[in-house]
């Protein structure tokens, strides 16, 4: 009877009518937003339509001003750091699309084709060492797999019938590419009155925000650097691995494994996982040999260079990394995979900011 008059009075004291009430009105406010949810979808998409060339110039002027500000460090103006910079990216970018981008195209069929001959050679390889054979559902998965890739395969040689659909989609993209562009390019030229404005406006909140804001600040400025120096270390390693070894799609793989670094753990990952697949066809030796490379490599990847490139501050957990990633892409789809390390970063300082004032503030309350 005890344990029934302390529940009754546990209720009767922190479910009061007014907690009640509330309670109602949040759930009627979440029934509300998933009423009308196409209403406002549709505005939201509208508006990010309209926002989202200056927001990706905004992204474009925050990762260029740090070889700019290092630049002027080295007694280069800045009216020529910024046009030299966006030369060199664009020539970059002109030369990875000549290069590149016709030997993607004349060698997707054989890429694809390399992992469908190497799954029916893992079937084998199974087969011949089972005295069952290779299994209902290896058998299933493999056939699964070979028509998917066999159908994507068939769309290559049929991408002309699609020209024109792409060609529209590509100007669109290129018009908002260009007006992104010239945004950042201004934005890059008054970076300093974009910061002080955005001091200023956090400074009117409070002096806690414009502390916060510069520390998230900080600690994406860190990660971005330290993460286009792994990519970058990453494609040169990888590709010379793949040419080592005589994989035909050396290029692309550095590429691939070089990029998948935007996706901590799971991007690295499922590259070697596809290396390794699209080199079964080669001599056994070299496939041993690749994989004893990748297991080394992503070791000294993971527990020596990218400790040393990031700072202690940037380093984010496996865990973490894997639940951000996750959740950035149930939430926001691929765009959500794209950001969800830069937001779990900018997160983790405003909760560890909020968490010392709590323990500042009790801290204070023991001392009286």
């Amino acid at each position: 009877m005890k344990l029934v008059d302390k529940i009754n009075d546990t209720i009767y004291r922190d479910f009061s009518l007014m907690k009640l009430i509330k309670i109602i009105l949040v759930m009627g406010i979440v029934w509300l937003f998933q009423a009308t949810s196409g209403i406002w979808l549709g505005i939201l998409n509208t508006v990010w339509s309209v926002i989202a060339p200056f927001v990706i110039g905004f992204v474009i002027a925050y990762i260029f001003r740090s070889p700019i500000r290092f630049g002027e460090e080295h007694g280069i103006s800045r009216k020529i750091m910024i046009p030299l910079l966006y030369v060199l990216i664009a020539l970059f970018i002109f030369w990875l699309i000549y290069s590149l981008v016709p030997m993607i195209v004349n060698r997707a069929g054989d890429f694809i084709s390399s992992i469908i001959n190497s799954m029916q050679w893992l079937q084998d390889k199974v087969s011949s060492i089972s005295s069952t054979g290779s299994g209902g559902w290896l058998d299933s998965f493999v056939n699964e797999g070979v028509d998917a890739l066999t159908a994507v395969k068939k769309l290559i040689p049929n991408l002309s019938d699609s020209l024109p659909h792409i060609l529209t989609t590509a100007m669109s993209v290129l018009a908002n590419a260009v007006i992104a562009i010239v945004v950042s390019i201004f934005m890059c030229f008054s970076w300093e009155k974009i910061r002080a404005g955005v001091a200023k406006v956090s400074y009117r909140v409070s002096k806690r925000c414009n502390e916060i804001v510069f520390a998230i600040n900080e600690e994406e400025s860190l990660y971005i650097r330290s993460l286009l120096i792994l990519i970058i270390l990453h494609f040169i390693e990888y590709s010379l691995l793949y040419l080592l070894v005589g994989h035909q799609d050396w290029l692309i793989m550095g590429l691939i494994t070089g990029l998948a670094l935007i996706v901590p753990y799971i991007g690295p990952t499922i590259a070697n996982v596809i290396g390794i697949f699209t080199a079964l066809s080669l001599p056994t030796g070299n496939v041993i040999f690749l994989v004893i490379a990748i297991v080394i490599m992503s070791s000294t990847d993971e527990y020596v260079l990218a400790p040393f490139v990031h700072s202690h501050n940037t380093h984010v957990t496996p865990l973490w990394a894997i639940f951000s990633v996750f959740a950035g892409g149930v939430l926001f789809g691929s765009v959500g995979v794209i950001i969800a390390i830069p937001v779990y970063l900018a997160l983790r300082v405003i909760i560890l900011r909020f968490h010392e004032d709590h323990e500042a503030q009790e801290k204070m309350e023991n001392q009286k």
